[in-house]
């Protein structure tokens, strides 16, 4: 910014008709740097891009790809706060899944344009109490316990947990709309979350879902206990109607190893199913990055009929070039109860912003 004194000089007039649009705009500064120190507002997200060949064991070809979202999947945002005084704040975030390899917005054609967040809310000693469109803390927790986090490509609990194509255990979607959550502060390590998703389908008041999480975090150990009842979302049609699922999982940090582990569990009584899921993992700190692997197992048990067991296991190299950006590089094998097994590669670059 230039100083005033380096402005070439103005005419009686043109000082005239300037003075009430600088006296605005000082005034509007003003009130900016008032609102400034008890506010504010950060844009951030994340890119991840891969190349890879892909084939699950129960696909019939293989498909190379550059991909988007290996390791996370893509998103923008814009997060904010406000204090209110007496150490309350008003909070919002808004956030938006896109994909990398084509600049579409959302995860797929039906995702609303804040499909990852969009929520409103009051934070303090009280802990905080949200509203809007909100990410499942069993999401959260699925992915904060196994080496290869929330990645829908290459994490083997995620893909069996999540992923549509890999026929997931878990119904219903990543995020809830139409969310009422609330997060305690954290006493002794342990933190509770309730999250209530209103159905909002006329004269059935008991079509919604519900969460309860409680995680528990000191030193190296941390662990956590999901449960849910989902009765909308994705998955659910006619013939489904309600699922059940429980989650639990624990991790230690050896400082040379990083151990995780964690068991699943959801029923499905309209269609009479059951799905056990198991996951163990590791994570070895090698110069820069990581060496991660992972395997889990999926038995399904439907009543009447027979069977079916899924293994699937990665090994990977996470690299960080700086604390925003890394590459990664990661092996997978897939095999279904009834087909061969098949193997995936893919190569990619994640980047924070």
């Amino acid at each position: 910014m230039r100083r005033l004194s380096r402005l070439p000089a103005l005419s009686k007039r043109t000082a005239l008709r300037t003075l009430p649009a600088l006296a605005l705009c000082t005034a509007t500064h003003s009130a900016w740097a008032q609102a400034a120190d008890a506010s504010s507002v950060q844009i951030y997200g994340l890119l991840d891009a891969f190349v890879g060949s892909m084939k699950r064991s129960d696909e019939p070809g293989r498909t190379k790809l550059l991909g988007s979202g290996g390791m996370t999947t893509a998103y923008w945002g814009v997060r904010g706060s406000e204090s209110l005084g007496g150490g309350l704040q008003a909070q919002f975030a808004l956030e938006s899944f896109f994909q990398t390899d084509s600049g579409t917005f959302g995860r797929n054609s039906t995702d609303p344009y804040f499909s990852r967040n969009a929520w409103v809310g009051l934070a303090g000693g009280f802990g905080q109490l949200s509203l809007g469109r909100q990410t499942n803390p069993m999401f959260v927790a699925s992915g904060a316990f196994n080496p290869f986090g929330v990645s829908l490509q290459f994490s083997p609990v995620m893909l069996h947990t999540w992923q549509p194509t890999y026929n997931r255990a878990v119904l219903g979607d990543s995020v809830w709309s139409n969310a009422i959550q609330y997060t305690s502060p954290t006493f002794a390590g342990l933190r509770a979350s309730l999250l209530y998703g209103m159905g909002e389908v006329q004269d059935r008041e008991g079509i919604r879902n519900l969460n309860l999480t409680l995680n528990y975090a000191a030193g190296p150990f941390a662990a956590v206990v999901s449960v849910q009842r989902a009765k909308t979302g994705p998955g659910f049609t006619a013939t489904i109607g309600r699922q059940d699922a429980a989650l639990i999982g624990a991790s230690y940090d050896f400082k040379a190893v990083q151990l995780y582990g964690q068991l699943q569990r959801t029923r499905t009584p309209d269609i009479r199913t059951t799905a056990d899921t198991a996951q163990l993992g590791a994570a070895v700190p090698v110069g820069a990055g990581r060496f991660l692997a992972s395997v889990a197992r999926t038995e399904r048990k439907v009543t009447g009929s027979p069977g079916t067991q899924r293994t699937t296991w990665a090994l990977g190299y996470d690299h960080f070039l700086s604390k925003r950006t890394d590459l990664y590089a990661v092996y997978m094998r897939d095999r279904l109860t009834g087909f061969s097994g098949s193997g995936s590669v893919g190569v990619g670059m994640r980047h924070r912003f």
